[in-house]
């Protein structure tokens, strides 16, 4: 009976956070309430103070686990070392706008961009979690390249890895951000965004014909 108890207790909380993340996520900090949140979860307000000491530890909470939701993917994602170069930093460049122009990451950035300054932990948390932690992934796909001579070894990979996920990422995130981008782009889109960055960052912009005549 008593895990049975703890089981229940475990899972009101659940739900608690859950419900507040949505809310978070939709309305932002300031419009949300605990008699919202509660209104949507059940519980009480009991339950939010014993737990999470109020509003703001609510929120805390809930944001650290949309990080989670965050970084997870992101942890998963591996690029074959092996074959085309080209092919597999296409497959890498289209898993990551799959994440990052997702809704949930969308709200997410806009919940942090606004409130930011008022959780610099659980900013840095987002920092580390998405954007750093997808250089670091790309920059290790990339330092054995600049050792054997594939890649130009005078920028570090890390600086590398940076700037081709800003080329990729920068235009169609803050389209999706600002709301011009109201859906997800589809599966062409992303292929094209994904194709355009690609060469852009392994051919540069210049055409050949320029290149010859220089």
């Amino acid at each position: 009976m008593e895990t049975h108890r703890t089981e229940r207790g475990a899972d009101r909380i659940n739900q608690l956070v859950e419900s507040a993340a949505e809310l978070f996520l939709e309305q932002g900090y300031d419009a949300v309430s605990i008699d919202m949140v509660i209104s949507r979860s059940g519980g009480s307000r009991r339950n939010v103070y014993d737990h999470f000491g109020g509003k703001e530890g609510l929120f805390i909470e809930a944001v650290t686990r949309l990080c989670a939701d965050l970084s997870n993917p992101l942890e998963q994602l591996e690029i074959p070392k092996s074959g085309e170069f080209d092919r597999a930093l296409v497959s890498f460049a289209r898993s990551i706008l799959g994440i990052v122009l997702q809704p949930q990451t969308l709200a997410l950035h806009r919940l942090m961009a606004s409130k930011g300054h008022q959780f610099p932990r659980l900013a840095q948390t987002i920092w580390f979690g998405g954007p750093e932690n997808a250089a670091r992934i790309l920059a290790s796909w990339i330092e054995p390249k600049q050792a054997d001579g594939q890649f130009r070894a005078d920028i570090s990979a890390f600086d590398l890895a940076e700037q081709f996920l800003s080329m990729l990422v920068m235009a169609p995130q803050l389209r999706g951000l600002v709301g011009i981008d109201r859906k997800p782009p589809d599966k062409a889109t992303i292929e094209r965004l994904s194709e355009a960055a690609v060469k852009t960052f392994l051919q540069g912009a210049i055409s050949r014909e320029t290149k010859d005549r220089a």
